[in-house]
This record gives C-alpha cells, structure tokens and sequence, in this order.
C-alpha cells in the first residue's frame, strides 16, 4: 500500500481510535498495573502470575483483532503490514537467521553470567521486570504463550499497523519507524527509563528490518527468541537467588550482657 492509502484508512474514526489504543491507552494500562503489582508480594503469587499472564495473551490477540478488522473494512488484510514473507525470500531468511545466531551467541555468555549472578548484580530494570517472570515449571509453561503472542502480536501492532498509519499522516515510513520505536518504548516504562532506552533502541532495529525485508517475520523470530531466552534465564537467575536468601542461616543474636 502506499502512503496516501494508510493515511485514507488510519484517519478513518475507527483507524484513529485503534492507533490511540496502541500508541497511548495500551501502554498506558499497562503501566498502572505493575504499579499496582509492585504494592504486592514479592515473588507475586503462582495464581496472580498466571492471570496477568492470561490477560497479557488475550489483550493483544485483541488488538491484532482490531486490527484485522479495520483493514478488512478497507479492503485489505495482514498481509499489508508485513505478515508474509516479502518482496525477497532470501533477504528475509537472512535477516532472520543471522540476527538470531548473533542473539544465540550473546544468550550464551548472558546464561553463564546469570548462573552466578547475585541480586546486587541485576540491572534496576531487569530486577523490575523480574517480578512478573516465571520462578517455577508451572509459570513457565504459563509463560511460553506469553512470549509467543508478544513476539507475533507486538510485531504486527508496532512495527506493522502502528509505524505505517503513523506514516500515512507523516510523509515518511522511516519517521513512522522512529516515532512508532518511541511509543514501543514507552510501552516498557515500567521497566524504568533504561527499560524505555533498551526497548526504545531495540525497536529501532527491528523497525529497521522490517523496512528493509518489507516482512515481519524475522523481526518475529527474534522477538520471541528473546523474550523466551531472557523471561526464563532471569526468572530461573531470581528463583536461585531467593532460595539461596532462604538458606542464609539467621544472623547470631547478640550475647546478652553479663553471660
């Protein structure tokens, strides 16, 4: 589609609303929810886990949803945000597969360091995500979809609807990129700012394949790989680290006076 053709169907009132939901309401619900859950325990419950993991899944299926349907009142489909393999097979295998072996290598040296890492040695963000990151087999396998659907879901909605209607009004599809990186960013605030710059620039990478493939799907593989391979390597780290707190002996009680 072209740059006239987003602008047509984002700036219908269904298109507007869908952006806002994405770029700004989104976000925005999902940040007072972890406030919320930074005022409850620490690990949070099995079950409270296991919800918001759920209401992850479901929310975000709903958006592509929404997404679905606009662009089938236009007349149009998935496929025109990048769900396919794009113009070049080959450019979209190889923007795939070397990303993710750059990303298996680094995941190597990362699980090493985080099998010996203690509390103290967790950047402030990664210890604030933490908190919702599975600590047992149980919310592991509840956490695999949530992984899978933002590794699809995320793609589709940040780096296919919202950079191209964001384009459409614009001019550009690079600015549409850019800006839609930042709403992507913002989208991790309650990571804390270095949460926001990391996602922020990570964003940016993958907008940038996006681009170049015309295809979602690399971005999708390692979105995935990396949600998966960093969700349960530093849950596993912080389920270490608090049976190892459990196993501290008591401090001995100061002698009393006299004895």
């Amino acid at each position: 589609m072209t740059l006239l053709d987003w602008r047509e169907i984002a700036g219908t009132p269904a298109g507007l609303l869908l952006t806002l939901a994405i770029a700004v309401v989104y976000p925005v619900l999902g940040w007072m929810r972890f406030r919320r859950l930074e005022r409850r325990p620490d690990p949070l419950p099995r079950r409270e886990k296991l919800m918001l993991y759920f209401s992850i899944v479901v929310s975000q299926w709903t958006l592509v949803g929404a997404v679905a349907v606009v662009l089938g009142g236009a007349g149009r489909s998935l496929v025109d945000v990048g769900l396919g393999v794009g113009p070049s097979l080959v450019r979209t295998i190889g923007l795939a597969v070397g990303p993710l072996a750059g990303f298996a290598l680094m995941s190597y040296f990362t699980i090493r360091s985080l099998s010996r890492a203690t509390s103290g040695d967790l950047p402030p963000h990664v210890a604030r995500a933490g908190r919702i990151l599975p600590r047992d087999a149980a919310e592991v396998w509840g956490f695999i979809p949530v992984a899978l659907t933002a590794g699809i879901c995320e793609e589709i909605l940040y780096r296919g609807w919202l950079p191209w209607a964001l384009s459409g009004f614009l001019g550009r599809a690079w600015v549409g990129f850019a800006v839609a990186a930042l709403f992507f960013g913002f989208g991790h605030l309650y990571q804390g700012r270095n949460g926001v710059v990391i996602t922020g620039i990570l964003a940016l990478g993958l907008g940038a394949i996006t681009l170049f493939t015309r295809s979602l799907l690399p971005g999708m593989a390692l979105h995935i790989a990396i949600d998966l391979v960093n969700g349960i390597a530093v849950g596993a780290a912080l389920a270490r680290m608090a049976r190892g707190r459990r196993l501290e002996p008591p401090a001995p009680a100061a002698l009393e006076s006299g004895t």
